[in-house]
């Protein structure tokens, strides 16, 4: 039996991607503990694993994060960007704190935990890997290859949008951390990436283990709505989404999205994940619900228009859908530039599309089929990713 500590923000796209892993462990009579917020308590206890609750100065409810995260109400863009990457790391005593009653063998860590950058800086600890649910970005962000120009604004943008954050870091370890803040997944153990080779750029030296995407998202957790039966139509299902995070305003994507393809040959199908659409009648080949099951979902789709949340382009790119990625915001910048990388869909590294671009790109994604050729290529690479028995295996025994 081998002790793991799993560390994971309470956010549901961590927590989804998590929840299979630790499964995997508890079922293969290993005992695990899980630090999280108190909103997913009962998540983790139900796969059969022991739960320590983070203080309410590192927990918050990502469906009111402007309520529960002192100081973030009215911040916007690069100013807010800045402001959640000090605050994650102002978290850091708190999580080590939960951290350091727990004696492990093991420890998965979030990557935006910085508890993780204390952790890879002692001589004596446990085998720490990282969980990989957003694309891998350490070293300074870099880019996609042949793309100078990014790397250089890129570059060039991160000493002052990741400043207060590593000034806080070196306070709170007592010293330079020797890297910056976000890179200590670099220093880990291992990476559990949940994609496959194909969608993550090629980095010397980095301990990489391809495990594919992880999250289940079945009809026991979300319900078909009545108009379910319409998607066995003849007409092609375009899904439209702008996640559980970066959602509070469906005037970017999801609503633009409604515009474009309106007078199109397509049902639409939208997932608003807790945020009304604006009032008033919606076209006629537009079906709207909170949530769907994605394993039921996808599968009968023909592409994906999102703002490019790591986890759901990855689920799309399991059953071979191809995507539209707009989406500025958190990590989705480097999510939209894999998009396109890749060869799966078409990426834009912006806040908000217009419904004409929006119109021009899904109609391009769904008649070039080699968009289709490539996410069904990816897929393929997907499904030959370790079962989860081999996952918890290379966790607790390093192979």
């Amino acid at each position: 039996m081998t002790r793991v500590l799993v560390c994971v923000q309470p956010a549901r796209g961590h927590v989804g991607p998590t929840k299979p892993i630790v499964e995997a462990l508890a079922a293969g009579g290993h005992e695990v503990t899980v630090v999280t917020g108190a909103r997913h308590r009962e998540t983790f206890e139900k796969l059969g694993a022991t739960v320590d609750l983070l203080p309410p100065a590192a927990d918050f409810d990502e469906t009111d994060l402007d309520g529960t995260i002192p100081g973030r109400a009215g911040k916007r863009g690069l100013e807010l960007a800045r402001f959640e990457l000090a605050n994650f790391v102002r978290a850091m005593p708190h999580q080590l704190g939960v951290i350091d009653r727990h004696e492990a063998d093991v420890i998965l860590c979030d990557p935006l935990m910085p508890a993780g950058l204390a952790l890879v800086r002692r001589e004596r600890r446990p085998r720490l890997l990282t969980l990989g649910f957003l694309p891998f970005m350490p070293p300074v962000p870099s880019g996609p290859p042949g793309h100078p120009l990014r790397a250089a604004i890129l570059k060039a943008l991160t000493p002052w949008m990741t400043g207060p954050a590593q000034k806080l870091a070196k306070e709170l370890l007592g010293g330079d951390p020797g890297m910056l803040f976000t890179d200590w997944p670099l220093h880990s153990d291992g990476v559990l990436q949940m994609t496959c080779p194909g969608f993550e750029y090629p980095r010397e030296g980095v301990p990489l283990h391809f495990i594919g995407p992880t999250t289940v998202s079945a009809v026991s957790e979300h319900p078909l709505p009545p108009w379910w039966a319409d998607l066995d139509g003849d007409r092609p299902v375009v899904h439209v989404t702008q996640g559980t995070v970066a959602n509070d305003d469906l005037g970017r994507l999801v609503e633009p999205a409604i515009d474009a393809l309106a007078g199109e040959d397509v049902l639409v199908v939208v997932t608003t994940c807790g945020t009304p659409l604006r009032p008033g009648p919606l076209p006629d080949n537009v079906r709207v619900a909170d949530l769907l099951p994605y394993d039921e979902l996808l599968p009968r789709c023909a592409a994906m228009v999102t703002n490019g949340g790591y986890g759901g382009v990855n689920h799309a790119l399991r059953y071979g859908v191809p995507l539209v990625v707009v989406g500025a915001s958190e990590d989705k910048r480097d999510v939209a530039a894999r998009v396109t990388w890749s060869g799966a869909g078409i990426g834009r590294a912006r806040a908000k599309a217009s419904p004409r671009t929006l119109r021009r790109d899904v109609r391009k994604v769904l008649t070039d089929p080699r968009y289709r050729t490539r996410a069904r290529e990816l897929a393929t690479e997907m499904a030959a990713a370790p079962p989860m028995a081999e996952v918890a295996k290379l966790i607790t025994t390093g192979s």
